[in-house]
């Protein structure tokens, strides 16, 4: 059993039916004993302090948060085990280590150095690679929170600061132990997975020398020199110094992720091995954890391992292990209604698509980007039963060809004509005397230019899977003289789904061009939009679905889903086979897929503002991000210039946009919306790229990728919230077409800010999802919404 120190006056004997042996430590969060379970197994018993009790503690998201911590693989954590949350006196049980502090050992023993250190290094990031995996920042890591056991370094705590300080309803201060600390987190921002590497190179120096890197002198003195100094790192030996170099960097988007700073150290290892130095057994343990780190994906919901609770008292909750709790913000189930009326529907998918040069699939295009279809927040319209927050995007999948894939968003599918690209808006820019969209930029940036005949390879890619390239002098938006209006609906609504349809995409199987929706009712259907009826019913989330993306890979057409049950999955939509290809740990809300650099990948978002990314050749995730400080609600695909993009919009008011290459923010943060936005379509208008997006506040904005600015004024008419947004091209017109809770869908044209005709009636209870396709070369409007239908909508020269 690890060292414990005799229990002082004043400590309890035991906390429900455990007894306490001894005292392990104490830190900011509480008092850490030795405690013997009824079945008489050891386990650890964290004592909350009292400033920490109940009165200002949110119980229900503290039990979220700390299940949360239960999807990180086991071997490198200790497992939490419950928590007691009745009383004045809180605690948390955990798994009992057999192992000593990393602080303790230096302190006793002195530095760690040669392979000691290296292995230290390795399990350690390889541990933080697989808390980050699992969508958690640690937030307090430092050597007193690594044990040094049997089997090797084991990280403890993480996620518990972050539990405790997003569960107060009550400011708690900041997390962390200022030695330790970033700059960002001592600066009172937002920890995110970065911060915590500039704190596990801040623990391998400590280990390599015995003493902090900024000093212990005095608190002021070492924050001071957290926020302007560099440490000296001349002790480090050559394979960890320039690692940990740039873990240290005092901008955060500079640091690597623990994946990269895991192969850097391999890497390193590698060319050592090469050298004639190394330990073969050393490299084949190290390559086996950094496989299990970087290939396990959080698992799905589970309970906890057999003989893994030891005797648990009464009134001690065991950690929930699977979906989110009752009243938990990854969205209710199937027909749920809104738990505090906070969101209604689910947002609707939002779509974009490219514009393929002639010859391209048109169908394909449709889909390239997803985000959830939340509920409008403030409540579930009218009569809507349930609050899809779920959006769907469409790929821009079709036939893909090169490395750009896809469009945003939603559902849009254009066989030719109407092909989806991210030919978004420039809406206002046109009046009477039409000036250039936006203001030229001295550096041209494009997606892909909206064609009016049917292609198959998204907008901006050339037939060749080359960028179609961008005129460098600024452009006059122009708009032929015909207004394109609805013209009613096509035919009979696509009727199967047994509750809300959530989201949309469209792609091409063999010589039929598909739509592919997802829904509450916890199945995709495939639907053949010219014949008006169902093909294929699919199975295999086990709650309602959110988000659908669709892309093609080697000339075979998938989906990408997210749903209610954490689960992202991968369809062949030929076979009709599905498998899972990770969890996110809480409910996945937006999905967008396309091809990047030759590879196919996916993004997809949950309710936590996590961003996480999947090599869908591999079947593995590739990195997490926190994106945002609230839910993702939206994705969508597009191209700036010859960078591939996914735009993502959040409930905090705010648009980011995200290098797929580098897998890092590109530019500013969009800021404009005064409320949650829902909904984001990426395209261009005369080649240049635009952004749209809509949200609780009714509005829709256009922004210029270049300056992360709106453009114009917002376009109203909406009485609801914006939840569905794509771009399409009918004709030689550029068109947007927007759904919302109102139930309507609205054409725009968005270069000189203007409603085209009257909006249609389209579904009761709210419009989830809209996009366009094409119904015998025909471009249409489809939607779906809460009414469990999907619908197609003419379209005619008004």
């Amino acid at each position: 059993m690890p060292d414990t120190q005799p229990l002082r006056r004043g400590d309890p004997e035991t906390l429900g039916s455990y007894r306490l042996v001894g005292r392990l430590g104490e830190g900011a969060q509480g008092v850490v004993y030795a405690g013997r379970a009824p079945d008489g197994g050891m386990v650890a018993i964290k004592l909350l302090h009292s400033r920490l009790g109940t009165t200002g503690l949110d119980g229900d998201r503290f039990l979220r948060e700390v299940a949360a911590t239960r999807r990180v693989a086991q071997f490198c954590t200790a497992q939490v085990l419950g928590v007691h949350l009745d009383g004045d006196s809180p605690y948390i049980v955990s798994e009992l280590i057999e192992g000593v502090s990393l602080q303790r050992v230096v302190q006793t023993e002195g530095p760690r150095a040669g392979n000691a250190l290296y292995r230290l290094a390795v399990g350690t990031v390889t541990a933080l690679a697989a808390i980050h995996r699992a969508g958690i920042v640690h937030r307090d890591f430092k050597p007193s929170n690594v044990l040094l056991g049997p089997d090797g370094p084991r990280v403890i705590d993480f996620g518990i600061a972050r539990a405790l300080d997003s569960a107060m309803t009550v400011t708690s201060g900041v997390v962390g132990t200022p030695a330790y600390m970033s700059p960002e987190q001592i600066g009172g921002q937002r920890a995110e997975p970065s911060s915590d590497l500039f704190s596990w190179g801040l623990t391998m120096v400590f280990a390599a020398t015995g003493r902090p890197a900024f000093g212990q002198d005095n608190i002021p003195a070492v924050i001071y020199r957290v926020m302007h100094e560099d440490p000296d790192l001349s002790e480090l030996p050559d394979n960890l110094r320039p690692v940990v170099a740039s873990c240290l960097s005092k901008r955060a988007e500079e640091r690597p992720s623990a994946s990269e700073a895991l192969f850097a150290l391999l890497d390193s290892r590698a060319e050592a091995a090469a050298a004639g130095s190394g330990e073969a057994d050393l490299d084949r343990s190290l390559d086996a954890g950094s496989k299990a780190a970087a290939g396990a994906s959080p698992a799905p919901p589970s309970g906890p391992a057999p003989g893994s609770d030891p005797g648990r008292a009464p009134g001690l909750s065991p950690v929930p292990a699977s979906g989110p709790e009752p009243g938990a913000r990854s969205a209710p189930g199937p027909d749920f209604a809104p738990p505090s009326g906070d969101r209604p529907a689910p947002p609707p998918v939002e779509e974009t698509r490219w514009v393929r040069p002639s010859g391209v699939d048109p169908v394909s295009a449709f889909n390239a980007a997803s985000g959830p279809a939340l509920p409008p927040p403030g409540g579930a319209p009218p009569g809507a039963a349930g609050r899809p927050r779920r959006r769907k995007a469409f790929l821009v999948a079709g036939a893909l060809t090169g490395a750009l894939a896809l469009a945003a968003a939603v559902l849009v599918i254009v066989p030719g004509a109407m092909n989806r690209s991210p030919d978004d808006p420039s809406r206002e820019h046109a009046r009477a005397d039409r000036t250039s969209w936006p203001p030229a930029p001295s550096s041209p940036v494009t997606t892909s230019a909206p064609t009016s005949a049917p292609t198959s390879a998204p907008t901006g890619v050339s037939a060749s899977g080359t960028p179609a390239p961008a005129s460098e002098q600024p452009v006059t938006p122009s708009q032929p003289s015909t207004v394109t209006v609805f013209d009613g609906q096509d035919g009979k609504a696509l009727k199967g789904h047994g509750k809300a349809v959530q989201s949309l995409a469209s792609t091409r199987i063999g010589d039929r061009q598909v739509v592919v929706s997802g829904s509450q009712d916890g199945t995709l259907r495939i639907w053949d939009p010219a014949g008006h009826k169902s093909l294929h019913r699919l199975r295999g989330h086990s709650g309602e679905i959110y988000a659908v993306a669709t892309i093609t890979i080697k000339g075979t057409p998938y989906a990408v889903t997210g749903g209610y049950d954490h689960s992202v999955r991968l369809w062949n939509l030929k076979t009709r086979k599905s498998r899972s290809l990770g969890h996110h740990p809480i409910g996945v809300f937006a999905v967008a897929a396309g091809n990047v650099d030759g590879s196919p990948l996916a993004v997809t978002g949950d309710g936590d503002g996590m961003l996480y990314f999947w090599n869908l050749k591999s079947r593995r995730q590739i990195k997490a991000v926190r994106a945002h400080r609230d839910d993702v609600n939206w994705l969508a695909f597009g191209r700036f210039g010859d960078r591939d993009v996914v735009v993502s919009a959040s409930a905090d008011e705010s648009l980011k946009v995200w290098d797929l290459t580098r897998r890092k923010q590109y530019g500013k943060t969009y800021k404009g919306h005064d409320k949650a936005v829902f909904s984001v379509a990426a395209g261009t208008l005369d080649g240049r790229p635009v952004v749209a997006s809509g949200g609780k506040d009714k509005r829709i904005r256009l922004w210029d990728p270049k300056t992360a600015k709106s453009v114009g004024k917002p376009l109203k008419g909406h009485t609801g919230n914006v939840y569905s947004l794509a771009f399409g091209t009918v004709g030689e017109r550029t068109l947007l077409v927007s759904g919302g809770t109102d139930g309507s869908v609205r054409l725009w044209d968005p270069v000189v800010g203007e409603q085209l005709g009257k909006a249609v009636k389209a579904h009761k209870g709210g419009v989830y999802a809209v996009g366009f396709t094409t119904v015998d070369g025909r471009p249409v409007v489809v939607s779906a919404g809460k009414d469990r239908s999907v619908r197609i909508w003419k379209l005619a020269s008004g």
